[in-house]
């Protein structure tokens, strides 16, 4: 049985099984494969499909997302309209979403709308944008399937009633030293959100991570309701934060392991300016130093009714340095932890005063500064050598 017949028997129920999907889930080795010689001038395309290319999604986890060249790299990647229409429906007028252990954004990456998706498990990255199949890509699947009538009518009402990914940012897995992705970089990226089923003989399976999202749209609530503690009025992006603040709350697992990990994967990193940026101000720049950090965490657990403690130390480095974090008490424990722009450690002490000895495995001095005095002059005051205590190791 050639190709083109077997297509015919297979194509149809696959695409129903697409449909039925359960729910997604990997074996004990995830991977991503595409065919090893597809065609960047055929948007990933390959007639022979002898060598095959897999990488383990583990492998992400050690790489840094990149730009693609200017306008994204287009790919014959299919996804289902159902996901695009669920991804504008969960994101509406919100900037960002959180799905279970990943983050979906809405970005303008080439001045249209694209989408953010960052998955934490695998440290997966990637700016994308859900588009209508072009002329060049309906030009190849007429190529393909131009003495089938039959196939070619499914595949050009496949790609017209559905969407082609094109990538703007992604995993820079190879690093070629260019500081850009590359077009084998782009199509694994593609591959791992693009259907599972893909209908275009040379274009590889893709893994389906957002098939889901069409059939559980009705589980997600971005929760707006609840009591925070109103320790202090925002000045700006109230509902923004308490909704950000609920939707951490909401996912399954610890909420400190899972508000560390979300802004550690959204929120961006500059050196120290000397400057403080509040926490409504470091929400909506989504960027700041490790001081800036510090207060988003102090601000956020503190709404969230856990015991917390905006700590200054002087490390006693030649350099006369300052390093602030938080210390939080844990629920339901006498054990106090940390957490800031650097690191979060559970259960790190019994008491305060040896937190901060701890963090730098000898002794320091340290200070409590006033927290309200900071979100009020943006300034940390140092107080004198006197006012200093000491933390033995």
């Amino acid at each position: 049985m050639d190709y083109n017949t077997q297509m015919r028997f297979v194509y149809l129920p696959a695409l129903i099984a697409m449909i039925l999907l359960p729910v997604f889930s990997f074996g004990e080795t995830p991977q991503v494969s595409i065919y090893g010689n597809a065609d960047k001038q055929l948007y990933g395309q390959t007639l022979n499909r002898g060598r095959l290319m897999s990488i383990d999604l583990t492998k992400f986890r050690d790489s840094e997302p990149a730009d693609a060249r200017e306008g994204g790299i287009l790919t014959a990647i299919i996804v289902d309209a159902r996901v695009k229409k669920a991804l504008d429906s969960l994101l509406g007028e919100k900037d960002f979403i959180f799905i279970e252990n990943s983050v979906l954004s809405r970005n303008d990456a080439g001045g249209e709308l694209s989408y953010g998706f960052s998955w934490n498990e695998y440290g997966f990255e990637i700016v994308f944008a859900l588009e209508k199949a072009g002329e060049g890509i309906m030009k190849l699947v007429e190529r393909t399937y131009s003495r089938d009538a039959y196939l070619l009518g499914e595949l050009r009402r496949s790609y017209s009633d559905n969407f082609v990914v094109r990538i703007y940012r992604a995993e820079n897995l190879f690093e070629d030293g260019n500081g850009k992705i590359d077009f084998t970089e782009a199509l694994l990226a593609a591959t791992v959100i693009g259907d599972t089923f893909q209908p275009l003989l040379g274009i590889h399976d893709g893994l389906g991570v957002l098939d889901e999202i069409g059939l559980i749209t009705a589980r997600i609530d971005i929760a707006t309701e609840g009591t925070l503690v109103e320790y202090r009025k925002y000045e700006k992006a109230d509902r923004e934060l308490r909704s950000f603040i609920h939707s951490i709350n909401g996912m399954q697992g610890d909420f400190i392991d899972n508000l560390f990990s979300t802004v550690s994967s959204i929120f961006g990193r500059h050196s120290d300016d000397g400057r403080i940026i509040l926490p409504e101000d470091f929400f909506i720049q989504k960027e700041g130093d490790d001081t800036d950090y510090t207060l988003f965490y102090y601000d956020v657990l503190k709404r969230a009714g856990y015991q917390v403690r905006f700590i200054v130390i002087d490390p006693g480095g030649p350099d006369g340095q300052l390093f602030s974090t938080v210390f939080f008490k844990e629920l339901g424990t006498d054990l106090w932890g940390r957490i800031d722009g650097q690191v979060l450690e559970r259960e790190k002490a019994d008491r305060i005063s040896r937190m901060a000895a701890l963090v730098f495995s000898g002794s320091v001095k340290y200070f409590e500064p006033e927290i309200d005095l900071i979100f009020e002059t943006a300034v940390i005051k140092l107080p004198p050598p006197s006012k200093w205590r000491t933390s033995l190791y």
